[in-house]
């Protein structure tokens, strides 16, 4: 079978998502809750714990926005359209696994990689950030949530027919 994705559309779609994830993240984290911090986490990382907010917030939701547009061209391909349900439901359902993978293997890997986290500058998040407290998990779920909500919302009718029906040629 061969599936039509609007590349452009996803990618859009997933760099928004990633964008409404740290506006809702960021908003919270200023009212004071005590959330994980993914875009500074991945900022730092590559900068180094001594970077300032201006350095490691772009760096850091660049790295998110690439992350989300590679997820939305993963869901364009294998999920669009794969439930018969409203695409907001079917974009949050997807944002189901991301959040699960990202909970189990990528927040434990990222203290692994995070000069911060091994020099004892910052603490270890472990899984589902759980070291950050109940705002770790909490912000991962959420993050997800407002991610597939925005995805799927973003990402609807991109070519004009769902996955697996025929395309009828004339002529």
């Amino acid at each position: 079978m061969i599936r039509r994705v609007a590349y452009k559309k996803a990618i859009i779609a997933g760099a928004l998502g990633a964008a409404a994830w740290e506006v809702v993240i960021r908003g919270l984290i200023g009212a004071g809750v005590p959330m994980f911090d993914l875009v500074r986490t991945l900022g730092t990382m590559v900068l180094g714990p001594d970077a300032g907010v201006w350095e490691w917030w772009p760096v850091g939701l660049a790295m998110h926005a690439l992350v989300g547009a590679i997820w939305a061209v993963f869901y364009a391909y294998f999920f669009w359209t794969l439930f018969d349900c409203p695409r907001v439901v079917q974009g949050l359902i997807f944002s189901l696994l991301p959040a699960l993978l990202a909970g189990l293997i990528m927040v434990p890997q990222m203290d692994l990689m995070s000069e911060a986290v091994l020099s004892g500058s910052m603490p270890r998040k472990s899984f589902f950030a759980i070291g950050v407290g109940w705002g770790g998990p909490a912000a991962i779920v959420l993050g997800h949530i407002v991610f597939g909500l925005v995805l799927g919302y973003l990402y609807r009718d991109p070519v004009g027919y769902p996955a697996g029906e025929r395309i009828l040629k004339y002529g």
